[in-house]
């Protein structure tokens, strides 16, 4: 999945494949959407008693250029690769070839928003599980398809976007309502 920000605006960008006028139609509308759910960025990266989640670059292992952490949801605990700058949350799962139930993905947006994201050169499917601040699981998009053309907006307000193995979700029991936690890896 890629993310873009543009300036200090966080907006989504893909590319419209040729289609039908129907297509193209619902395309649009939905970049209309998530143009209206543009949020400003720039608050600190840093946990605070008021969001119920410790400062993840603390808790997390930092191995090359990649940041890890441990997460638990449901009934499963997975390691989770951290995407908290431009250019990681560009790439995203993008040239992963394959994700196991042990890994994941965790876009942080640095700031509560609505955001959004797509599976335009993905290579496999994957749940997307849309998190609070205060690590509360707001929305859960399951099964996605890669290069479906569509974007799944977090609807909610959400801090954290965690992208697992397509049917992470239901094997493990993640329910949305559900509080996940942070550990060291």
């Amino acid at each position: 999945m890629r993310y873009f920000g543009i300036g200090h605006f966080h907006a989504l960008a893909f590319v419209i494949n040729a289609g039908t006028f129907k297509e193209i139609k619902y395309m649009l509308r939905t970049i209309i959407l998530v143009l209206l759910f543009v949020h400003p960025g720039g608050l600190p990266v840093s946990g605070s008693p008021e969001t119920g989640i410790p400062n993840l670059l603390q808790l997390a292992k930092t191995s090359g250029e990649k940041k890890t952490l441990s997460v638990t949801m449901g009934r499963k605990t997975l390691r989770a690769v951290i995407a908290d700058r431009d250019k990681t949350l560009t790439e995203g799962l993008l040239g992963w070839e394959t994700i196991t139930d042990e890994e994941g993905m965790l876009l942080d947006f640095s700031a509560p928003g609505q955001y959004a994201i797509h599976m335009e050169g993905m290579k496999f499917p994957i749940d997307a599980v849309w998190i609070d601040s205060k690590g509360v699981i707001k929305l859960i998009y399951e099964k996605i398809k890669p290069n479906s053309g569509r974007v799944y907006p977090s609807i909610y307000s959400s801090r954290y976007c965690l992208e697992v193995k397509a049917g992470f979700c239901e094997r493990y029991g993640v329910q949305e309502g559900q509080t996940i936690s942070f550990q060291e890896p």
